[in-house]
């Protein structure tokens, strides 16, 4: 049978890779002179003469000063133009919804909060409140909004990536929602849309480039539990994007109810609701009012168990034997080389009790598997997830900047040339 020949690249795409070329390498290595973008790139200096004259053009990048050169006159420096543009990153957790503004490089700038109440899960209802926490967040900020070239935002439950971008939560309850394009209604930004323990895997690469090597798991461990899988310098997405459902792995056969309506489910002894259940078994503790009341009854609990108390050790104790399993499961399974723990649960135990983790850990996991992983706290804390969504649309932006004749007019209503709306692959 004869192979298919495969397809020349035409002048356009040629031109789409090499402008897209020459911008990572000035957004990853900083400011340099043509001729270092040459030698970095391996394009010609013809090349690098047409493609730095149209991004000059476009403002994406700026001239910014000379340096001098053996000889000859002085090189002109290049460098990312930092007002062209910001990102916004957020999160719609289970206990508070996050919005943050990030320059062009990530750095972060701002951020406000919504503290969420449980019957604040209804979807119109979040989604309203979550764009006006973005526009308060702007007006506070003084930016007008077509200076954001994008949103991120990681959401719990599974985030269908098809034409809808749906969202399925059955921890709230939530049927598929056509989730981005019913907050598209009313932010007229760019938007992408992801689980948000695959936005903290995507915010820890982003920390760290150095382990784009690695096979890294990042688990997001709160009111409920979820892990974000890194493999081969990408996420790890699945069939329909629902790897890393984590917290829905059967941990105890016919076990306790699990809010998604199974039973025995890790995240039924690992996340908040799990952990109150089991203090309240072996000690009266008064019935919770909110989200925020969960959150400082288990901060309250793992001080306690760390200042001796027997009921408190034990039930910080039973958290720590489920979650040391669970992770061993991943060990097992995956054989990552990092593994880091995060989400606001993840993050109090990991602080107070490691050592006592990584024993449980150890315990369950196959020796060579255990000793080829590092298991670390999250430094990020609980901004992994925001920084994370931001970086969705950072990718998508470096994807559309390769596009030199898609006009910002068709993502952003014609404000500035640039990119396009076609969704990026991370």
């Amino acid at each position: 049978m004869a192979h298919m020949k495969a397809a020349n690249p035409t002048a356009r795409d040629l031109r789409r890779i090499n402008r897209q070329t020459v911008f990572r390498h000035l957004y990853r290595d900083g400011p340099m002179s043509r001729l270092e973008l040459g030698q970095l790139s391996g394009l010609s200096a013809g090349t690098i003469a047409n493609v730095v004259g149209e991004l000059l053009a476009d403002e994406l990048v700026l001239e910014a000063g000379f340096e001098a050169s053996e000889g000859g006159r002085p090189r002109t420096i290049l460098t990312l133009n930092m007002e062209y543009g910001y990102f916004l990153g957020g999160e719609i957790g289970e206990t508070e919804m996050v919005v943050e503004l990030f320059d062009i490089t990530l750095h972060k700038l701002q951020s406000t909060k919504y503290l969420l109440t449980p019957e604040d899960n209804d979807p119109a209802r979040i989604i309203e409140r979550f764009a006006q926490l973005v526009t308060q967040l702007l007006a506070e900020t003084g930016m007008p909004q077509e200076k954001i070239l994008g949103l991120g935002v990681g959401v719990p439950g599974i985030v269908e990536q098809a034409a809808q971008e749906t969202v399925y939560a059955p921890a709230w309850d939530w049927q598929p929602v056509r989730f981005k394009t019913l907050l598209g209604k009313q932010l007229q930004i760019p938007l992408s849309i992801d689980n948000g323990a695959k936005a903290m895997a995507l915010a820890e690469l982003h920390r760290e480039p150095d382990m784009r090597d690695e096979t890294i798991v990042a688990l997001n461990v709160g009111t409920g539990a979820g892990a974000g899988i890194i493999y081969e310098g990408k996420l790890f997405r699945g069939g329909n994007n629902g790897a890393g459902e984590w917290g829905h792995t059967t941990m105890v056969l016919d076990g306790e109810n699990c809010r998604c309506g199974r039973q025995g489910c890790l995240e039924a002894y690992i996340g908040a609701p799990g952990i109150l259940r089991r203090l309240r078994e072996l000690q009266p503790i008064e019935a919770q009012t909110g989200n925020q009341d969960q959150i400082l009854l288990i901060r309250d609990l793992c001080l306690a168990a760390r200042q001796g108390e027997s009921i408190p050790q034990q039930v910080v104790m039973d958290t720590l034997h489920y979650l040391g399993a669970g992770m061993a499961n991943l060990v097992n399974l995956i054989n990552p080389q990092r593994m880091i723990i995060g989400g606001w649960i993840g993050l109090l135990l990991g602080e107070h009790f490691l050592p006592e983790l990584l024993q449980i850990v150890e315990r369950y996991s196959l020796k060579q598997s255990f000793d080829s992983v590092t298991i670390q706290v999250s430094q990020m804390g609980e901004d992994a997830v925001s920084l994370g969504a931001a970086r969705l649309v950072l990718e998508a932006f470096l994807s559309h900047v390769g596009n030199p004749n898609n006009p910002v007019a068709t993502l952003r209503q014609g404000v500035r040339p640039g990119i396009s709306r076609s969704s990026a692959q991370v």
